[in-house]
């Protein structure tokens, strides 16, 4: 279903444009592209979720790893959001002095940006991102103040292809299980608790080692 309907719209929506251009007007022309981008778009993150997570999930091959800033990871990841984000709903606090952490930039990048997109998603309020070490691990949390999920939901919810389905919202349930798996990848943990006020605080808890890099920032 997930594929088969933005499938349908994309080949419906090009095929009226192919066959009857010259009975549309200028606006229905538009409307038309616009659902083709909008399906394809949706279909294109589906596709690269799904195929993340299986090779995530069915390798034994340890993933590619080097020692990466947290803050440059986060600076990336918020500055391409802030075309979804015009209202500037995210509110980050990354302390200077982090500890370098070992990880594959581009995976950590799409794990954050996963639960931000969330949090844009489900909830009309501002977003807290906060980053903070101790005990040897690095934490990155995200704080929505959505509708709160009920705590017999936080196993599910990381399981592919669940989802809340009294959101109303589309998507194809992959994208939190696809986190927690790259964060399995990097010997870490997501976990999900109630948010007190409302709402609900993603952590991803990344391992720390001591034995940091010499000559490079810490």
């Amino acid at each position: 279903h997930d594929l088969r309907t933005p499938m349908a719209a994309v080949v419906g929506a090009a095929s009226s444009l192919q066959t009857q251009r010259d009975k549309l007007s200028l606006d229905e022309q538009e409307r038309l592209l616009a659902s083709i981008v909008r399906e394809a778009t949706y279909l294109s993150t589906v596709t690269e979720n799904t195929l993340q997570l299986v090779q995530l999930t069915n390798t034994t091959q340890a993933i590619q790893r080097d020692w990466e800033s947290m803050e440059e990871i986060v600076g990336s990841v918020l500055a391409r959001l802030r075309a979804s984000d015009p209202t500037r709903r995210i509110k980050s606090r990354v302390p200077k002095g982090l500890p370098l952490i070992r990880a594959n930039p581009v995976l950590v990048a799409q794990l954050l940006a996963n639960l931000l997109d969330n949090a844009l998603k489900y909830s009309d309020a501002a977003i807290d991102l906060v980053v903070s070490a101790g005990h040897a691990m690095l934490h990155v949390s995200v704080k929505d103040r959505g509708d709160t999920i009920p705590a017999d939901r936080y196993a599910a919810i990381f399981e592919p292809y669940s989802r809340n389905d009294q959101s109303g919202q589309r998507g194809a349930g992959l994208g939190l299980a696809l986190c927690r798996a790259i964060a399995h990848s990097h010997g870490g943990e997501l976990d999900v608790r109630r948010r007190q006020g409302g709402g609900n605080c993603f952590t991803l808890s990344l391992p720390v080692d001591p034995q940091q890099p010499q000559g490079l920032p810490s």
